[in-house]
């Protein structure tokens, strides 16, 4: 995703398996994080639902809470580790399938600083305009699965090349004890997450409702002025119906 080697030092932390020394993952909420030997922390979550306001500021603010939360001793800023926030995407589209986002000088495009980088991957497009040969395209194919149609499919394409295989293997080795899954859907970790996706969803409903609350306030103000119901509708996003079961 970021193009560049990665050496990472020690293994990865998930939210899936919190550990009491997490104090990252106790702090933000990301998916998984791991720490690079070169003192970068790389963190990467994943994400279906898109509303781009939301999710810029959401990056930013995380990758703010990642330095923050860092201890500095003595003023010693030039110490603090680098972070990385990576979000895949896998249903938003870009014509760009990876984006990179650093602190910049506006007038020269120098880097300011490469403390903090964001790294947007966008699904759609990557599996659209990356070369089929690469490992991002794969992890792309994989991502995107969500049914078992999908699944059949990309055991199909990727069974017989390394990376694919060990995907396979490692995603059979995850599903095959219920226990699990169960004791990590109830985590506090993803209650959080699923009430997040509940709060957006009541959201979206919010908009839609108001919006159609506008709607008939501009049909009703029509029908006032002796607009014809046929007239309205061809203004008004409301069907004919609706429109006739309202009193001016």
């Amino acid at each position: 995703m970021t193009g560049d080697r990665i050496d990472l030092d020690g293994e990865p932390h998930s939210q899936a398996t919190l550990r009491e020394d997490d104090v990252l993952l106790n702090s933000i909420r990301f998916d998984i994080f791991a720490m690079a030997r070169d003192n970068k922390l790389y963190t990467a979550d994943m994400q279906r639902s898109y509303r781009e306001a939301l999710l810029e500021r959401r990056t930013a603010y995380y990758a703010c809470r990642a330095i923050s939360t860092q201890d500095v001793k003595d003023m010693a800023y030039e110490d603090l580790n680098p972070v990385n926030i990576s979000f895949i995407l896998t249903d938003h589209d870009d014509k760009k399938p990876v984006r990179k986002i650093k602190l910049c000088d506006i007038d020269t495009f120098e880097v300011y600083d490469d403390l903090i980088e964001i790294t947007l991957v966008h699904i759609p497009a990557v599996i659209r305009n990356t070369d089929k040969g690469s490992n991002l395209y794969l992890f792309a194919c994989f991502f995107s699965i969500s049914s078992q149609d999908d699944a059949d499919k990309f055991v199909y394409e990727f069974e017989m090349t390394d990376l694919g295989r060990e995907l396979i293997i490692m995603y059979n080795n995850a599903v095959a004890n219920a226990n699990n899954l169960t004791k990590i859907e109830t985590s506090p970790y993803f209650t959080g997450r699923l009430t997040e996706a509940q709060l957006e969803e009541e959201r979206k409903k919010a908009a839609v409702k108001a919006e159609r609350k506008a709607l008939i306030k501009v049909a009703l103000d029509m029908l006032a002025d002796g607009f014809s119901l046929d007239i309205i509708a061809k203004y008004v996003k409301l069907d004919a119906e609706t429109i006739r079961t309202l009193k001016p």
